[in-house]
Parts: C-alpha cells; structure tokens; sequence
C-alpha cells in the first residue's frame, strides 16, 4: 500500500470536515497554531533530523536510550524516536498505540581501539552501549559469540565518551569500544588521549561486507496512531517536513548548522541535541554524511525484512506496525 496516498486520502477528509477551521494557506507552520506535536529522542545523531524544529519546543531528549523506549508504553508524546527493532518489539508485546513511519539513521556506529588496530580477541577489554539495542545486535552478528560474551556495557553512547577521555572503565584499561556519532568526531578531536584512540572499523562497512546489504536500519520515528487520527493535517504537515530536514541535512549541512544554533548557545545545543552544531556540520559537511540518516531515495529501497532476516530475526514480522511514509 502506498503510504502517502493513504494519508493524502485521510487528510482530504479532515479538510472536508473543517470548513470553519484556520485556513493553512500552505504554512505548516499555521497548522500546528492549533496543535503543538511533541517528540521525545535519545541524545545523539537521530536528534539531527529535527534541527528546524527544535527551536519551537518540540523536541524533548534523554541521554538513556531506555527511558525514551519506556514512552511507547505511555501517550505522553505525538512521537518517539527509538532503535527501530526494539520499538516494534516493544510495541508488538505490549499493544502500543504507535507505530514506525520513518527510519531516521543507517548505521553510524564504530569500533574504536586504545592503541590497537587489529580485531579485538575475547581476552581484550571491550566496552558497548545499549546491551540488546540494535547496535549491540549488529555487533554481535557480526563478531561473534566469543566476542559478545567478553563485552561489558554502558547505558549510552554518552558514557562511550567518558571512557574516550579516560581509557578507563571501572578501574580497568580499556582495549576497544563500541560508538556512535557524533561522539566519535567529538572524542577523536578533544581527548586527552586521542592520539591512542584509532578507529578499527565501521559496523556499516562490516556488515555490508557480512550481508550485501547497504544500510543498518538503526533509529525510528514512532507516531501515536490516535493522536494522528485527531490531528492528521498536523502530522502530515510534519512529516512532509521531516523528510526534507533529513535530506537537507545530507546535502546542506550549512543550513542544519543555523537551525541548530536557534536553539540557543553551544550548552543549550549540547543539552538539547547531545552536540553542537558546529560539531554537527563537521561530522555532515563535504557529503560526508556521517550521521549516517537515511535519505528520502534510500528509505524507500528500504527492506525491514530482509534485514531481520539477515540479523537471523526470521521468524518475526512486524508488518502490521510499520506504516512507512
């Protein structure tokens, strides 16, 4: 079924039935006069797709990825920004009105060594983020049983960065993590031991050399399916919008940089976003696309299936939780 022409469909008859409303006149803008959405995301790279936003309030954000997870279970939010897998797990077992519309970002994780460049073994110190996240899982794929059981964690990609300072993790020397932009960019230019810090792999890279398969679907966009019924020129004025900013970012990163500094001074940018602009522009600029966000012609060769397939997830379906825009 063809999503936009369902919803194009749905938004006619709001109109039909809202004569007396405000007029849009093509403003989106006007629209959400009369409803303000609210999002809720992790900090980090995802945080990036709502940089002309963020000013107007929208956005709400917390460093530990779980607490965002645990809003699917709540109607707190018109929109949850979570890792895909979990969130149609989550949404699935425990009947929650939400459901995926937008893959934001495919795949922007690392291995780091601390003065090593080879594949770590299981007798190194290894440290990741997020156990049972999809990160972890890419992770697990693809260096095996061995390696997973020698991996300790942290709660976020956050705390990577401290040990990206320190080389140390409760007391012990670390070997390799496991981590995400942009706090790599960050960790990579200011360490105090960023001279020890070399980057091993590329998780994308690994597993498009393990799968043939180009992108890690990795954060998700979760609408809640009733308020959109309330409300749908209102999300569909988003949306629309949404895809422009993930493409805007990838290919004017200068102008994601101004929207980013409307928030406010580089501590507000960091509360808000988890980084800066400027570090945003770096880690974007030069069509580098080191967030890794899904452009508007990538998402729709999307396929979340052979992915799960490919992640050994063959006998889960998720299908009737994905209403992809």
């Amino acid at each position: 079924m063809n999503k936009k022409i369902l919803f194009s469909t749905l938004l006619l008859s709001v109109i039909a039935l809202a004569g007396c409303s405000k007029p849009n006149n093509g403003n989106s803008e006007s629209i959400r006069d009369d409803y303000k959405l609210s999002f809720i995301a992790p900090s980090g790279a995802p945080t990036i797709a709502f940089y002309d936003v963020a000013s107007e309030g929208m956005l709400t954000t917390n460093s530990v990825p779980a607490n965002v997870g645990a809003q699917l279970q709540n109607d707190l939010y018109d929109g949850v920004v979570f890792d895909f897998y979990n969130g149609l797990k989550s949404i699935k077992n425990n009947q929650c009105d939400y459901e995926l519309v937008r893959i934001i970002t495919g795949g922007n994780f690392y291995l780091v060594g601390f003065n090593k460049e080879e594949v770590p073994t299981k007798d190194d110190y290894i440290v990741s983020f997020g156990q049972n996240l999809l990160p972890d899982l890419v992770y697990k794929s693809i260096y095996g049983e061995e390696i997973a059981a020698a991996t300790k964690y942290v709660n976020g990609v956050a705390d990577i960065g401290g040990i990206m300072e320190s080389g140390l993790h409760n007391g012990n020397q670390v070997d390799y993590v496991l981590v995400a932009q942009p706090v790599l960019f960050s960790k990579l230019s200011s360490s105090p031991i960023k001279s020890q810090l070399k980057v091993v792999a590329s998780l994308r890279d690994e597993w498009f050399e393990k799968t043939g398969q180009t992108a890690i679907p990795q954060a998700g966009l979760f609408v809640n399916k009733t308020k959109y019924s309330e409300h749908t020129s209102v999300f569909n004025g988003f949306l629309d919008e949404f895809e422009d900013a993930i493409n805007t970012c990838i290919e004017d990163p200068a102008t994601m940089k101004a929207g980013i500094e409307s928030v406010g001074d580089v501590e507000a940018q960091k509360a808000l976003f988890g980084f800066t602009s400027t570090v945003a522009y770096n880690v974007q600029k030069d069509n580098a696309n080191g967030f890794a966000l899904v452009s508007s012609e990538d998402h729709a060769k999307l396929n979340i299936q052979d992915f799960l397939n490919a992640l050994g997830k063959t006998q889960e379906n998720y299908d009737d939780y994905i209403n992809l825009y």
